[in-house]
């Protein structure tokens, strides 16, 4: 069962996705939150899995609630629901590693799909946003990934561990653990999420 905290500080809007969140039988959501700070409070009560926050919110907002609890190391993954398709915001999410970001005029459909790929540890970008993080070709040719890199790099965008990943291979768990210290410092990446999301933005290019 997925635990969600949902934080927005519109009631009509929080309680409407509630409503339809609460018809998966796979989700569950554990507490409600009208700004930043009431969030960040709650999921350090709650340790929900996901919180699905809104950017701007009263008191704290979402930004702020997430680089406080990503500082902490808080398990919980995080999921920006917001009206800002504005290239600053996206960034700005992605340097602090949340794992998701979509857009409120998203289908249903993509945002459920958002949690449940964020809960199997994988990244979600909204569509209509990753041309806005796109790296050129010939960026990630000169990177220079080996074919066994990028076999790696695919297994840990999608939430595979360097166990799970070394089971899938054949390979050492060390060896996956030095396959992967190399595709970071390629990349230039600092964690799994960045590396991911280098994967989506890549990966038309990756796969060929």
């Amino acid at each position: 069962m997925i635990r969600l905290l949902v934080a927005d500080d519109h009631a009509l809007i929080r309680k409407g996705l509630v409503q339809l969140i609460e018809l998966e039988k796979d989700i569950r959501v554990i507490s409600q939150a009208s700004n930043g700070e009431e969030a960040y409070r709650l999921a350090k009560e709650l340790s929900p899995d996901i919180i699905l926050m809104d950017i701007n919110m009263p008191v704290m907002n979402g930004i702020t609630a997430a680089k406080k609890l990503k500082a902490e190391k808080h398990p919980s993954k995080i999921l920006f629901l917001t009206i800002y398709n504005d290239k600053e915001y996206l960034v700005e999410a992605l340097k602090l590693g949340v794992e998701g970001y979509i857009l409120k005029d998203a289908e249903y459909d993509d945002l459920i799909k958002a949690v449940r790929t964020i809960y199997n540890g994988g990244v979600y970008i909204h569509p209509s946003l990753m041309q806005e993080i796109e790296d050129s070709n010939e960026e990630l040719l000169r990177k220079e990934l080996t074919p066994r890199e990028i076999e790696i790099l695919k297994l840990l965008s999608q939430g595979y561990s360097n166990k799970e990943i070394a089971q899938k291979l054949f390979l050492s768990e060390k060896t996956v653990k030095n396959h992967v210290y190399n595709i970071f410092r390629k990349l230039g990446v600092k964690d799994r999420t960045q590396a991911a999301i280098y994967m989506l933005k890549n990966q038309t290019i990756l796969q060929s």
